[in-house]
């Protein structure tokens, strides 16, 4: 789960899977938690929670970058493997399914899976991963029966955008990241050179509070 505990600090962190998540669980002064324990720190330990967001489009091309392209290509077949759920809940949606169709075959749908189709398919499963959930949710769950709301005073909440250099530091110096811990990186694999205006409006209607929230220009299809 996304939630971190700064070691020797009342301090608390949180973001969403695709944004830093993996460097986050590498800095040795984070230790990560649960929700439930987060929404515990919460309410009797009053802490000061930092929160890290992305730009919705970005977010959105690493997820394809890495769950359509890098994870595809990488994958080792003569070794125990099995695709992980951001990637099934997309499955019924491209007519595949891990009972029916082989590894190879489904690596290959992956991998076929233009970014626009992709941005497709998402219009119609955003809600089913947390990694393709708007970023705001993890604040406020609308999709939890149990432990929706964090309860995070707003006094106590500092955001800090992973996309500006700026912030970040100020985040760094703030929680003890270590930015050497770098992970997941999906630099090495072609991103889209444009956003359709079909994908800008598709990912303009999922993510608008995110964009609104959290100051990101949301561009016009």
């Amino acid at each position: 789960m996304p939630y971190f505990t700064v070691s020797d600090s009342n301090k608390l962190v949180v973001t969403n899977f695709k944004v830093m998540f993996s460097s986050f669980k590498k800095t040795n002064k984070f230790n990560k938690i649960k929700r439930y324990k987060a929404k515990l720190i919460i309410k009797y330990a009053d802490p000061q929670v930092y929160f890290t967001v992305r730009d919705p489009y970005q977010k959105a091309i690493s997820f394809y970058k890495d769950k359509f392209q890098k994870i595809p290509q990488n994958a080792d077949f003569s070794k125990s493997f099995k695709w992980e759920k951001p990637q099934r809940v997309f499955f019924p949606l491209m007519g595949l399914s891990v009972k029916c169709n082989s590894n190879e075959e489904i690596q290959q749908a992956l991998l076929n899976t233009s970014f626009d189709d992709f941005v497709g398919l998402l219009a119609n499963c955003y809600w089913l991963d947390e990694h393709i959930h708007p970023q705001h949710w993890i604040l406020n769950h609308p999709n939890y029966l149990m432990l929706t709301d964090l309860g995070i005073k707003a006094e106590r909440l500092s955001v800090y955008k992973m996309d500006r250099a700026g912030e970040m530091e100020a985040f760094a110096n703030a929680t003890g990241f270590d930015f050497s811990k770098r992970a997941n990186s999906t630099g090495k694999i072609m991103a889209p050179q444009t956003i359709s205006p079909r994908c800008l409006e598709i990912i303009n209607r999922i993510y608008q509070q995110d964009f609104e929230h959290y100051g990101y220009e949301m561009r016009q299809a």
